[in-house]
């Protein structure tokens, strides 16, 4: 099977797993992983972190974003930017002002200050599934895999997502950008190296 259509096959099977947790086990999920992040030495360094708002069903960052913003950190968010689908970055102040894209997601507006990739410490990066190697299933556009590569491997790549969403291997095409390491609400995981 060709790694895209095995991509498609097991992000159908993540997402509704993900959308069949109660709240209740989605909150205590997110609480413990904020525990786990919050003590990571790549965390306490990075002094501008480029984070995301979930949305839906995702693992929330809420918790995240106030921990940020508490610890005097610069936050960063990723705007789409045009129909090539590129991403910008843009520093928020106050997470409150985010508005929703086209897509339902909450993003910074446009006239907010952007920001080089290359000035993030470290990135959260959202998933619909992870391996143990840093392969990262996301939602197929190849929005995080082109900002990632901008980014020229300078920031902390942190994957972000239920324990469930780490699978024994994610199918993997050239233009993939792994993760250093994956949050989950039980154990951060170092990516192993090949």
């Amino acid at each position: 099977m060709h790694p895209h259509d095995a991509k498609a096959i097991l992000r159908e099977k993540l997402k509704a797993q993900r959308d069949a947790l109660p709240p209740a086990e989605r909150k205590l999920a997110a609480d413990k992983a904020l525990g786990l992040i919050l003590q990571m030495p790549e965390w306490k360094r990075a002094q501008t972190v480029c984070l995301y708002a979930s949305f839906k069903s995702e693992l929330a960052t809420s918790g995240l974003l106030e921990s940020a913003l508490r610890a005097g950190k610069k936050i960063i968010l990723p705007r789409v930017a045009d129909e090539n689908q590129r991403c910008t970055l843009h520093h928020v102040a106050n997470p409150a002002s985010l508005v929703l894209s086209s897509l339902g997601i909450p993003e910074p507006s446009a006239e907010l200050p952007t920001i080089e990739p290359t000035a993030v410490d470290l990135f959260l990066v959202p998933g619909i599934g992870f391996d143990r190697e840093g392969n990262r299933l996301g939602h197929g556009a190849g929005f995080y895999d082109r900002l990632l590569s901008s980014a020229r491997s300078k920031g902390f790549r942190l994957g972000y997502s239920y324990d469930f969403q780490v699978v024994p291997a994610i199918p993997c095409e050239p233009h993939d950008v792994r993760v250093n390491a994956v949050a989950t609400p039980s154990e951060i995981i170092t990516a192993r190296t090949h």
